[in-house]
């Protein structure tokens, strides 16, 4: 089918099926039907379908690089009749084309093309040949084959349904929603979990019948066979070494900086969020210094809600000389049209609430034409990681002296701290104390049933998550156990990737750049954290000169979020209760099913009349936003 050629925002996305065994089979949804889920607001630049018996795809397609606007959708390969639908950004086009030895010009090449290339010399084993964002999907009608992968991080989600006869597969959940041209039906236990904040799974979905491929996966599917595989693995090899070099700094800073310029290519103006620290200034420092002249290039965004945030926002954009500056001064919530949003987009409920909380970014974007917004969202998890781990590592490896220079104070100080800890050698407790004794209060104040939390032993899982940093005793054992295992992490991604691409954006996150996180991993620990205690210690050294020094070494994350977190206690807890009253009035009887509702009427109470300590006023917006997005997607729209 020839693809239409129109203009508009849409999203980048597919959706396919592959009937792996003959016999009787509902009839294939409509084209069209397809088409309008994977683009529900409006028309793709370019969008097509693609049937030949087993097998059907569909993908929408947003312009943005300069080579998309050549692309098909989907490719078909006029020598081979492979066939390849692909949301994807690949990031090392040179190398890929030289090492499969193309013949054509670079420029003329798209990313599919490239991909359907790789998979033919190499198989299975493109993958792990690939640099970038990627989902994509690989029909062989000779072979009445189906291969599936997805990136190393997750960027970019991939659904799938799968029996003994059929395959169906899907850039979002959205295919598999009541009403949608595949519909599932949505598990219970899921939902209990998200009353929790537990519902991020690797594989897991909000419905009994649909899995998620798991991020750094593929999958083969055949007629008589199923073959899945974990085709990427992080390597946690960093040399010991006792005193800090310059060359590490170096070689960090030169992959953090193609890391960020490979990522420009776009034929369109960028937008770059900017919080004011470290991680999201990096970015945004970066960018403006390989603009040169940012100008009409380049806008910034950010929220400025803590008292030191404008101060420091606009730190970076005076200095690199970013003229653009869209600040948001006051929260914003997921009202109805937020959340009907979401939903039509996600396919359920969103797991992490920047999703729709930065719709407000997508929506200006929008109006200056911009199709990419940058993200400095993984630092912390990674390469700015603060590095504490590392006074057990040299405790553990008997570096006394080492262990001396970056504790905290005077001299004396520092004396006596270190003579504790080497005559003390506490290990590490099981839980970080804070979190459990926070975790501890919340849970009393669930509004889950006791029965189903204890049906399926939240506690326990609950709890775990209140480990954090305590178990590990070194800095990659806390990144690689905790942070890169962390399916938060992952839901951040997926959620925020769909939500942006809904409104034409495609996010991309520099800090979660697979050859930046490996350097990270694969650079020696005395490196991570400095003289005195100073955290992001590798970090900091690689963009001084670059980002403001006052960004650049500002000794706390603190914005002055006290001031914040104290506001948040009262204010609007009386008008959530009101929106809670009335969900409760409303409520679908599959929720019916798993909430306390004199637990529940209790909160609803305690809240209205305005003010609460902090676990508590916590604990209810989050049982009740939780509620709000079960309840609308369980009714089919936004209730009460």
């Amino acid at each position: 089918m020839p693809a239409a050629s129109r203009r508009s925002r849409a999203a980048n996305l597919f959706a396919g099926t592959f009937l792996r065994r003959p016999g009787p089979a509902a009839d294939p949804p409509a084209h069209d039907a397809l088409i309008g889920v994977l683009d529900p607001y409006g028309n793709a630049d370019r969008h097509g379908v693609w049937a030949e018996a087993p097998f059907l795809l569909a993908h929408a397609l947003r312009f943005n690089t300069p080579e998309s606007e050549h692309e098909e959708t989907p490719y078909r390969c006029p020598e081979s009749g492979l066939v390849i639908a692909a949301w994807a950004r690949l990031d090392n086009r040179e190398d890929l084309a030289r090492a499969l030895g193309t013949g054509r010009p670079l420029d003329e090449l798209t990313d599919p093309q490239l991909i359907l290339m790789a998979w033919r010399r190499w198989g299975t084993g493109c993958v792990a040949r690939l640099l970038g964002d990627f989902a994509f999907a690989i029909a062989d009608p000779g072979a009445r084959t189906l291969f599936l992968a997805r990136d190393p991080l997750g960027v970019k989600p991939l659904y799938y349904r799968l029996d003994e006869r059929q395959l169906r597969f899907a850039t979002t959940a959205a295919l598999f929603a009541a009403g949608g041209p595949w519909p599932a039906e949505p598990d219970p236990d899921w939902m209990a979990r998200y009353l929790m904040g537990l519902s991020a799974h690797p594989t897991l979905s909000a419905y009994r019948e649909v899995r998620k491929l798991a991020p750094g996966h593929w999958l083969l599917v055949a007629p008589d066979r199923t073959e899945t595989e974990r085709w990427f693995h992080w390597r946690d090899d960093p040399p010991p070494a006792r005193r800090r070099e310059e060359r590490w700094v170096e070689a960090y800073r030169a992959v953090l900086e193609e890391a960020i310029r490979c990522r420009l290519r776009s034929g369109y103006p960028l937008g770059t969020e900017n919080s004011g620290g470290i991680d999201s200034a990096t970015i945004t420092a970066y960018l403006a210094r390989f603009l040169g002249e940012p100008g009409e290039r380049l806008h910034g965004f950010g929220f400025a809600m803590s008292e030191q945030e404008p101060a420091f926002i606009l730190e970076t954009s005076r200095a690199l000389g970013i003229v653009h500056n869209h600040i948001i001064t006051a929260p914003v919530e997921a009202g109805d049209a937020y959340i009907e949003r979401g939903l039509r987009v996600l396919g359920y409920p969103e797991e992490h609430g920047n999703a729709t909380g930065h719709i407000p970014f997508y929506r200006e974007c929008g109006l200056h034409g911009i199709r990419t917004l940058f993200s400095g969202f993984g630092g912390d998890e990674v390469v700015t990681n603060p590095g504490h781990h590392l006074r057990q590592e040299m405790l553990d490896g008997g570096d006394y002296a080492g262990l001396w220079n970056i504790l905290p104070g005077d001299p004396l100080r520092r004396s006596l701290r270190l003579a504790k800890a080497v005559a003390l050698r506490r290990r590490r407790p099981e839980y970080n104390p804070r979190s459990r004794d926070a975790w501890l209060k919340r849970w009393h104040q669930r509004a889950l049933r006791d029965e189903v939390a204890t049906e399926l032993d939240l506690f326990r899982d609950y709890m775990d998550s209140a480990r954090y940093d305590a178990p590990f005793r070194r800095i990659n054992d806390f990144i690689l156990k905790h942070h890169l295992h962390d399916m938060q992490v992952t839901a951040r991604l997926e959620s925020c990737t769909l939500l942006a691409a809904s409104h034409g954006i495609d996010y991309r996150w520099p800090l979660w750049d697979v050859r930046l996180v490996q350097q990270y991993l694969s650079t020696p620990s005395i490196e991570k954290a400095g003289p005195l205690g100073i955290g992001r210690y590798l970090h900091r050294r690689a963009i001084d000169g670059v980002v403001p020094g006052r960004v650049a070494w500002k000794p706390s994350k603190d914005m002055g979020t006290s001031r914040l977190h104290e506001t948040l206690k009262t204010t609007g807890l009386a008008r959530m209760a009101g929106q809670a009253h009335r969900q409760q009035a409303h409520l679908h009887p599959a929720l019916e099913a798993l909430i306390d509702q004199d637990r529940w009427r209790g909160q609803i109470e305690r809240a209205a009349k305005g003010s609460a300590d902090g676990e508590f006023a916590f604990m209810f917006r989050r049982n009740t936003r939780a509620i709000r997005w079960l309840n609308a997607w369980l009714h089919g729209g936004p209730v009460g």
